[in-house]
């Protein structure tokens, strides 16, 4: 039985390759860009700790922690 404070991270599975195989390459720039979009300080025009961690409910990653978040932007960068 997974514990209920288990890192969603853990989880993860780079579904890159297979959203570009399905989308082809335009349309997987624009998801991309939808994403960033949704995630963007509108006013820094840059995606923040502050933008990420309001916006992360509407992607379904409203239980990551603020270590998780700071990775994320981590890794973007």
């Amino acid at each position: 039985m997974a514990s209920s404070s288990q890192n969603p991270l853990q989880n993860f599975h780079d579904l890159l390759p297979l959203m570009a195989g399905k989308l082809g390459g335009d349309g997987l720039v624009g998801e991309l860009c939808n994403g960033f979009n949704l995630l963007v300080d509108g006013e820094k025009g840059v995606i923040t700790f502050e933008s990420l961690k309001r916006n992360s409910a509407l992607l379904g990653l409203q239980d990551l922690t603020d270590d998780d978040l700071r990775c994320m932007l981590k890794e973007g960068d």
